[in-house]
């Protein structure tokens, strides 16, 4: 039974992942902050008792990263979807009130930073001997199309941009650093999912299954790429 690791596990793409993962009959280690608050991913794992293993995990608590990797030290990943993100404490489009060029809110852009550029670091780089012992070794660093330099054609957002765009250059690093396992920056689309907001063009369920297909064509020369949920190459 090939292994996937979800962070953000308790809703939007992250959920969505576990769900499909379970029911093709994956080991998942679905991490979330706050798991008896997480009534989604609950109910599920009882749905799906022998396939679904939740673990508190706060992204942001790197001694916390480090406990649960050595709790897993023997154990292959194949898939790890660096997936928790934030974009301060509210949705899309009431997040772009604290984050433009008039009205900066610099304490929160400091939390985004935190969750979505540091965290998915720590995480990586906890977990990568896990990933590299495994027979898939694909490592998924949930970007967006907001941090393409190239694509950024209204301004605004500017510290999720900040983030992802990071996000990218740790993902483009890694895959030079580390050639044991595949690298990829994804681009999910724009979902509506508790970040996206209602407005958003694309189902939580479509996406993460177009990206789980996407994912069965990854190959180690695509390592270092940011790719879209159909595997097209998005500018960087």
């Amino acid at each position: 039974m090939p292994t996937v690791f979800v962070t953000g596990a308790n809703r939007g793409l992250g959920f969505e992942h576990v769900k499909q993962y379970a029911e093709k009959d994956w080991e998942i280690i679905a991490c979330s902050r706050n798991p008896e608050k997480s009534k989604d991913l609950l109910e599920l794992s009882k749905k799906f008792p022998e396939n679904i293993i939740i673990e508190r995990l706060d992204v942001s608590n790197f001694e916390a990263v480090s406990d649960l990797s050595q709790k897993y030290s023997n154990k292959p990943i194949d898939i790890l979807i660096n997936n928790a993100g934030t974009l301060g404490p509210k949705g899309v489009p009431e997040a772009m009130g604290y984050q433009n060029i008039d009205h900066m809110d610099f304490e929160i852009w400091r939390d985004i930073l935190e969750v979505n550029l540091l965290a998915p670091f720590k995480v990586a780089t906890a977990f990568h001997d896990q990933v590299a012992m495994s027979e898939r070794k694909i490592l998924i660093m949930m970007s967006s199309d907001l941090g393409s330099v190239q694509q950024n054609n209204f301004g605004g957002l500017y510290s999720y941009r900040a983030s992802k765009a990071g996000l990218n250059i740790l993902s483009k690093g890694m895959s030079i650093d580390w050639d044991d396992i595949t690298v990829i920056a994804l681009a999910p689309g724009w979902c509506k999912t508790y970040l996206g907001g209602e407005e958003a063009e694309i189902e939580p369920d479509i996406s993460v299954a177009e990206q789980q297909l996407m994912f069965e064509s990854i190959k180690p020369d695509d390592s270092g790429k940011f790719l879209d949920r159909f595997g097209n190459e998005v500018p960087w």
